[in-house]
């Protein structure tokens, strides 16, 4: 289902992959005591479009993975069951779009967009242990490791243009616990800046200001799940 990484995405992949041990290691030296620490990997796929090209539809599949860390908040005092925790992520995270055929613009024949980040997702989760579900909400700074596009127009020319290197972004997050520490993962994200840099040709194929806008599915597993909150 997903095509083999580019020598630019696998270098985004083993930056992901060499952060993972080093960051745990960091924030757990300024974990108070008495809160437990609980990190795990995700792994899944994105489902994205690029809102104000030429094309609809999240016909764009690309992978995403990573690690994760939760840091319960002991004084939360909530009125209810449960507590908050702060999450932060350090994933890799393939986004961009596909499309063909008729569109917005009467000269574009086909586009595809393939864009490789290494995100740092940070989020305020609803939290009642590693064995119950979680939900949460915030932000994500994505640096753009490797872009790929072409557009194709019915006379038969290909452009390509640039994007940005940091993409900012919303998003929400529903853990949902299916059973011995493994949770299946909805996110919905969307960039708050436009993912393109300012270039007038652009509003020949769409619009100048793009932003990703995707549906993601993972697989979660959090590791000392035994330990009650």
């Amino acid at each position: 289902m997903f095509r083999i990484l580019s020598d630019k995405g696998s270098k985004v992949l083993l930056i992901v992959l060499f952060s993972l041990p080093n960051t745990q290691k960091a924030l757990a030296q300024h974990y108070e005591e008495g809160n437990r620490l609980v990190g795990g990997l995700l792994g899944g796929a994105n489902f994205s479009q690029v809102d104000g090209d030429g094309y609809k539809g999240y016909n764009k599949i690309s992978p995403s993975g990573g690690g994760i860390l939760y840091f319960p908040i002991s004084n939360a005092d909530l009125p209810f069951d449960g507590t908050l925790a702060w999450s932060m992520e350090v994933l890799y995270s393939g986004k961009g779009a596909y499309g063909s055929g008729a569109s917005v613009s009467p000269v574009l024949k086909s586009q595809k967009i393939s864009l490789t980040y290494a995100e740092l997702p940070l989020q305020l989760n609803y939290w009642r242990g590693p064995r119950k579900s979680i939900y949460g909400a915030g932000f994500a700074i994505g640096y753009l490791g490797a872009s790929e596009e072409k557009i194709n127009t019915i006379s038969g020319q290909t452009y390509q243009f640039p994007f940005r290197k940091l993409d900012i972004s919303f998003l929400l997050t529903a853990n949902f616990h299916i059973g011995y520490g493994f949770f299946i993962s909805p996110r919905f994200q969307y960039s708050l800046v436009s993912i393109r840099k300012k270039n007038a040709a652009l509003s020949s194929f769409g619009r100048e200001e793009q932003f990703n806008n995707v549906w993601g599915i993972k697989l979660m597993y959090l590791f000392n799940v035994k330990a009650a909150y």
